[in-house]
């Protein structure tokens, strides 16, 4: 990678405590930054990371194009891995309803709009019931080892998984309740462990295998997905 290359990144400050380099899913690179952290030292950051950054980007350049999910009766949407049929019905009062693989919207207006707004509602309400059940089946492990519960946030994220900021919050992607549940727990662990390790050194790795020893195979299967690009 040429230095012209390092230099195009975009520098993101706040009141985190470390360094961390991303790329985003359009290829842009950002570096999240503490406040007092030079600038000098940002730029020997990112060098040091330039084969990782290379293998990120060639990993963006052969992920497939991200599907495009319909707003009509008939159109396939995946819940936790599993295909969920649409069944688009005029009603007065508006509702989501999963019956025998089936996800039935009924609303008085069933453009795509106030389809989107149910179905993305709908969502929201099962992933925040998944999330937090994932995070207190593996939390008492991080709390015998000192550690706070952190806040569940669930946001649009468009290019991570998740993360855990200083402030006490776990961000999970809302993505997530689409792909299989071994993808979930995959994700939650990962962001648990940095309540000890805010980095992903040795520490970090150790600590992952110690709490799922499989995490290798659940995050090659989260990186080959295809993308799904939300309707809402």
């Amino acid at each position: 990678m040429s230095q012209t290359d390092l230099e195009q990144y975009r520098v993101i400050r706040s009141g985190r405590r470390t360094l961390e380099l991303r790329l985003t899913a359009d290829g842009e690179v950002e570096v999240r930054a503490p406040w007092r952290v030079p600038d000098a030292e940002i730029a020997a950051f990112v060098a040091s990371r330039g084969d990782w950054l290379r293998r990120a980007r060639q990993r963006l350049a052969t992920r497939q194009a991200p599907l495009e999910l319909a707003l009509e009766t008939g159109a396939v949407h995946p819940f936790r891995g599993k295909p969920l049929v649409l069944e688009l019905d005029c009603a007065p009062r508006a509702s989501v309803q999963l019956e025998d693989g089936r996800l039935l919207i009924r609303a008085p207006d069933l453009s795509a709009a106030p389809v989107a707004a149910l179905l993305q509602g709908w969502y929201r309400q099962q992933a925040r019931h998944y999330y937090d059940a994932e995070i207190d089946r593996h939390f008492p492990w991080f709390a015998e080892r000192g550690h706070a519960r952190p806040v569940l946030r669930v946001k649009q994220m468009r290019s991570r998984w998740g993360s855990l900021s200083a402030r006490g919050y776990i961000n999970l992607s809302l993505t997530l309740i689409q792909l299989p549940a071994e993808c979930l727990e995959y994700v939650v662990v990962h962001e648990l462990c940095h309540l000890e390790h805010m980095n992903h050194g040795p520490g970090f790795y150790r600590l992952m295998t110690a709490r799922l020893p499989d995490w290798q195979p659940r995050r090659h299967l989260l990186n080959h997905l295809p993308r799904i690009a939300l309707a809402f």
